[in-house]
């Protein structure tokens, strides 16, 4: 048999106390249990709630969030964001600037190593022909389109796009041995078409035959589906060097001469600032590209020839 409360004398006593004071024992009851019990009864039956009994909770309006406080916090918000954008922005430009130099510097180890390769066979061909059959020829090509770059008005490099012819002996060409290449600046779109505004590509031409045929030199090489080797060139200079002495520019050796060592210098942009470049008129285009001394990417090679004259 359950027993009453404590300040109850009998059942009926308790029935007849006052509502105020039956609550205030409620909450006393309730008071003394756990926790984690008093949010289970009050959530599952709702028998017992503090704000209900509590004259200080009872009459407590509850707080929400205004509109100014909701501007302020979309507004630190939206800074965050357009913080995190800049850099991601930023990391992103600085990605493709660093992609762009590294495909630039791929682009001018390729060309470099492929001129050192083949002008590293060059030999002479000890032609009976003379001067109808050339071992070496270095020429300037359409130079009136090079031009100088400058730096605070000061010209510090003279560009000059250069053609170069060779004769080269290759023990795994075929049908034969023997190679006749040529090397020059033309335009990006056309081989057999002038550099527009000192800005082209380098092609390579390559054929395999007789050594003694006097025909090398007077091809159209140009028009005999050359390969592209370095795009964005705005300077090819090659210099031959005998006996101490450089080839002229416009000049040859034949029968048994050839170079002691060749020296090539191969300029180029990336392919950003040369589409930019490409957007403005020749004379424009000129004056862009020879005040951006920053853009050009200079490589420079001494070349031996093997079985040269001493």
């Amino acid at each position: 048999m359950n027993l009453p409360p404590s300040n109850c004398l009998s059942m009926n006593l308790c029935r007849r106390l006052p509502a105020a004071v039956r609550g205030e024992q409620q909450f006393e009851e309730a008071s003394s249990k756990p926790p984690a019990t008093r949010r289970l009864e009050a959530a599952g039956t709702g028998a017992w709630s503090p704000r209900a009994v509590s004259g200080s909770w009872a009459g407590r309006p509850r707080r929400a969030v205004t509109i100014l406080e909701l501007l302020i916090a979309v507004s630190l918000i939206s800074f965050i964001v357009l913080a995190l954008y800049k850099m991601f922005d930023q990391t992103q430009e600085q990605m493709r600037k660093a992609v762009r130099e590294v495909d630039k510097f791929e682009s001018g180890r390729s060309a470099a190593e492929l001129l050192r390769r083949d002008l590293s066979q060059l030999v002479a061909a000890y032609s009976p022909l003379g001067s109808a059959a050339v071992n070496f020829f270095t020429g300037t090509n359409w130079a009136t389109t090079a031009f100088g770059m400058t730096n605070n008005g000061t010209n510090i490099h003279m560009n000059t796009l250069d053609d170069v012819y060779f004769l080269a002996f290759d023990a795994e060409a075929t049908p034969t041995n023997w190679l006749a290449m040529r090397y020059w600046v033309a335009d990006s779109t056309a081989p057999v078409s002038n550099v527009t505004a000192g800005l082209g590509t380098l092609y390579r031409w390559t054929t395999s035959g007789n050594r003694f045929s006097p025909t090398y030199q007077t091809i159209n090489y140009a028009a005999s589906n050359p390969q592209r080797v370095a795009e964005n060139v705005v300077h090819f200079r090659v210099v031959g060097t005998t006996n101490g002495f450089a080839v002229p520019p416009g000049g040859f050796l034949t029968n048994a001469d050839v170079p002691s060592h060749v020296t090539v210098e191969l300029g180029y942009v990336d392919a950003k600032t040369a589409s930019r470049a490409r957007s403005f008129g020749p004379v424009d285009m000129v004056s862009f590209l020879s005040t951006n001394v920053d853009s050009v990417h200079l490589f420079r090679m001494h070349i031996p020839i093997r079985n040269s004259q001493q």
